[in-house]
């Protein structure tokens, strides 16, 4: 007789876990029962359903997009006189909306365009996109993440999706292989390659960090993974992927949390590397066979401090502009700060050596008469003393004119007069959306942070890099979004188990 199969044994551990992954299910699915909320996988699910159902495209002029941040904005890739924005999301303090809106902004006209078109992808943010000049232009969509409103569920995306910019037809492409799911990855594109690094994935209950490489062709529409030699970045979101030639990329910075004993770190990270292709399969080949990291030093210019979630874009002339972010400084366990900026920094892509930008003086009309200029300080000092006050919260004072730089205490200057052009610019911010078309760029929205308080933006503005004469105000944004939530202090004074009812906001642009 045949001996019998037996039964692999089971650690104790895995038991445990298993057991403990069990409760939590269940705990959770009564949390969501009682507030009545779907499962998160069935509504991202319902979504996409919902948008195959739509039969027409419809396309309507409308006002500038709603405060938004971990959007994506991007450069048309056959009509330079327009933008492109997808997605993101917004935070009131006590309810989260994600967006799916597609947006084309006109530079000439200054004006925004929606686009509902058949088989949209689900509402998401902190996704990456990439456009592409084939077939008379493509916009390419990976990963991402949707919250549900409540912010108990939260659901990484592993999909890939093509919206062609001539027919107006979205299409999700299938193939095996591709990365796990995640979010805060970063994608760029290599002749017509897709190229993903990095991001995270966070249940609620653990987190993983990635700093895996993979490759789509657009042409066969496969995906592979790249093996790499050399000691190449750590796991890691928000950081910088740039192509550098023909078969060479470029990753700067980013954040990722470490595990020290019970508790976990947060890290800034402030390295910069080269990945290089070693062995090709010849000139027209889009698959390398070898790559291998570099470690660069960046030069004396680097950003300093790090910083993480700033916002990058490739621009003309082989470089990348690299603008605001934040530097997270934990003090306690309970408590976490932020260093915010506003800075506008450029990576030569050729050499890897970090450039400060600075602004040329404006050119001054001339003067005719004698003490005109004399008045014209004068009336700018009355400015500085008697600021015009828009809005004040007890933290941010905003303000039209006369505001004084945006690094002072307890002022940001978010409000602009259109069409107006200041050195000053954004004020400090992080997770905005910025793109270069025509040697110009262009930055929307991202979040302005005090405390517990996140503020989204919705301002929006322009800078020429060749003049570099200062930033251009495009729309302003009158007064800071209402922020429903609680204050750290006043959370402490409330018990612990309170829950604060849901309130909604508007999103005029949703479908």
């Amino acid at each position: 007789m045949g001996k019998k199969d037996k039964k692999k044994k089971v650690s104790g551990a895995v038991k445990t876990a298993t057991k403990t992954e069990k409760k939590l299910e269940s705990k959770r699915k009564k949390e969501l029962a009682d507030i009545g909320e779907e499962d998160i996988e069935e509504i991202v699910a319902k979504i996409e359903r919902e948008e195959a159902k739509r039969l027409a495209v419809v396309e309507t002029t409308v006002s500038p997009p709603s405060p938004r941040v971990n959007a994506t904005l991007l450069p048309h890739p056959t009509n330079t006189s327009e933008l492109i924005l997808f997605g993101g999301e917004y935070h009131d303090g006590k309810k989260t909306y994600v967006y799916n809106n597609l947006f084309v902004y006109n530079i000439a006209k200054n004006e925004w365009r929606i686009i509902k078109a058949p088989g949209a992808p689900p509402p998401r943010s902190a996704h990456q996109a990439v456009t592409l000049s084939s077939n008379k232009g493509e916009l390419w969509i990976f990963g991402g993440e949707y919250t549900s409103p409540t912010e108990m569920q939260f659901y990484h995306y592993k999909d890939l999706w093509l919206y062609s910019l001539s027919d107006k037809k979205w299409q999700k492409v299938e193939s095996p292989g591709c990365p796990t799911s995640r979010s805060g990855h970063r994608m760029t594109s290599l002749r017509k390659q897709l190229i993903v690094f990095g991001g995270y994935h966070d249940n609620g209950r653990n987190y993983k960090y990635y700093n895996d490489l993979f490759v789509f062709c657009t042409d066969t529409r496969i995906w592979r993974k790249i093996e790499t030699l050399g000691n190449g970045p750590c796991p890691r979101s928000a950081c910088l992927l740039m192509p550098t030639g023909q078969d060479t990329l470029v990753v700067y910075g980013g954040y990722s949390r470490v595990k020290e004993g019970k508790a976990d770190r947060g890290v800034t990270h402030g390295d910069l590397f080269r990945l290089v292709a070693t062995t090709s399969s010849g000139p027209n080949s889009t698959q390398p066979t070898n790559y291998r990291w570099d470690s660069l030093k960046g030069g004396s210019q680097r950003p300093t401090p790090p910083r993480s979630s700033f916002s990058a874009c490739l621009a003309p002339g082989n470089k990348c502009y690299v603008f605001g972010g934040v530097l997270d400084m934990e003090e306690t366990e309970e408590l976490l700060t932020g260093e915010m900026f506003n800075s506008l920094h450029c990576l030569e892509l050729d050499n890897g050596v970090w450039r400060n930008v600075t602004f040329k003086p404006q050119k001054v009309a001339k003067i005719q008469k004698e003490g005109e200029n004399k008045e014209v300080e004068e009336e700018e000092e009355e400015k500085v003393d008697d600021p015009i006050t828009v809005c004040s919260d007890g933290i941010f004072t905003m303000t039209l004119s006369g505001a004084k730089s945006s690094a002072d205490k307890g002022t940001a200057n978010v409000v602009g007069n259109e069409g107006s052009s200041s050195v000053e610019g954004p004020c400090p911010r992080m997770n905005a959306m910025i793109a270069v078309q025509k040697s110009t760029l262009y930055l929307y929205g991202g979040i302005l942070e005090k405390g517990e308080k996140q503020f989204t933006l919705s301002d929006m503005y322009c800078l020429d890099l060749h003049k570099l004469e200062g930033w251009k105000t495009l729309s302003s944004q009158p007064s800071l979004p209402e922020w429903l939530g609680s204050d750290s202090e006043e959370e402490g004074e409330e018990d612990e188990g309170s829950e604060s009812e849901e309130s909604g906001s508007e999103e005029t642009e949703s479908d």
